[in-house]
């Protein structure tokens, strides 16, 4: 913010001088005004268009027909050199180079034709090439930047899905232990516990009272460590909207979700939550990629055919064409492997993702 002050003070101070200087020469003030007049809207526009390099260039045009009309140069080519600094913010190495060029060259027809003098032509010279390192250090810093962010971006990326992973690992390790731990360790006890039933209307021994305590604590711990087993572990829908979440904290999203009822009950096998997850994530991928906005609303459903419905939908701003890449392929495969499919709908406002997949039994 501080720099862009700088830059425009810079420039709006460098006008005045002009303005000044011509005033105090009596030289024609609404030729002037008109000038820097077309300058200033030129350089303003430089963030709304597609190509900068155009605004410069009119610059410079007009520069010259003001010259070769007036013949007064000495205070305009201060402001020349100052958009050619600022060139090596706002254009592209060709686009610059192009520019600096274009500088150069009205200089000297300038200068041949003495409305400049060779030293200031040597000046100016001397001021492009100190431009052309800076704006190649520039473009070496702005490399390093991109290079940067990506490489955080894929360090997140794989952070998390390492992340994920381990928490589907430990959720399938939960659900196996608690199984095993209900179908053989109960079942035995139990059985063991009838057996001494038995044996105790046989005997008068005490110590089967003991042994049948102990049995019955046995049991009872057992069928414990199970519910608290079931207890921690997270899966089916709610396993699918806890990493949504994580996902919605890591990205600055704001996610709004719409569940319909009954659709947190529903039990979808673990291949199905990855699936389901991984197809939102991409969606709100993709929504961080080509919207401004940072909001986005998922809906999830069960239709009247027992199969899940999802939908991911947000705004737009840039009407892009709707080309699928191969995130969007990845979630029609995916999809497709559990039974599925997935449909995008664009509009002039929104872009939707929308999907389907039977509901099928928990997978044993």
């Amino acid at each position: 913010m501080v720099e862009i002050i700088i830059r425009k003070g810079s420039l709006l101070v460098l006008t005045f001088i002009i303005l000044f200087q011509s005033y105090i020469s009596n030289d024609s003030m609404v030729s002037l005004i008109i000038l820097l007049t077309i300058i200033l809207l030129s350089y303003f526009l430089v963030p709304l268009v597609n190509k900068p390099i155009i605004n410069y260039l009119i610059i410079v045009s007009v520069f010259l027909i003001y010259v070769l009309l007036n013949h007064h140069v000495e205070y305009l080519i201060i402001l020349l050199c100052f958009f050619m600094v600022e060139g090596t913010l706002n254009l592209k190495t060709r686009d610059f180079y192009f520019f600096v060029l274009s500088i150069v060259v009205t200089c000297m027809i300038v200068t041949v034709l003495n409305y400049l003098s060779f030293t200031s032509l040597l000046l100016v010279i001397l001021l492009s090439i100190c431009a052309v390192f800076l704006h190649q250090s520039i473009s070496v810093s702005n490399e390093k930047k991109v290079l940067y962010e990506q490489l955080l971006l894929q360090y997140r990326k794989i952070k998390r899905l390492s992340v994920e992973q381990e928490e589907l690992v430990r959720a399938e390790e939960r659900t196996k232990i608690a199984r095993d731990m209900h179908d053989s360790v109960g079942h035995k006890l139990t059985a063991l516990l009838m057996q001494i039933e038995v044996m105790d209307l046989q005997s008068e021994h005490a110590s089967l009272q003991n042994i049948k305590q102990l049995a019955r604590d046995s049991l009872e711990e057992t069928r414990s460590a199970v519910r608290q087993l079931k207890v921690s572990e997270t899966s089916g829908i709610q396993s699918v909207i806890q990493l949504i979440r994580k996902l919605e904290m890591e990205s600055h999203l704001i996610i709004k979700f719409t569940l319909e009822k009954g659709i947190l009950s529903i039990p979808i096998s673990n291949t199905q939550s990855i699936v389901l997850y991984r197809v939102l994530q991409e969606s709100l991928t993709n929504a961080m990629k080509h919207s401004e906005s940072k909001e986005v609303e998922v809906r999830l459903a069960m239709n009247s055919l027992q199969h899940v419905q999802f939908s991911v939908k947000n705004k737009v701003f840039s009407h892009f064409p709707l080309v699928e890449g191969f995130g969007l392929t990845n979630m029609k495969e995916r999809l497709q492997e559990i039974g599925g499919d997935v449909r995008m709908i664009k509009t002039d406002d929104y872009f939707v993702v929308e999907g389907t997949f039977p509901l099928r039994r928990v997978e044993q």
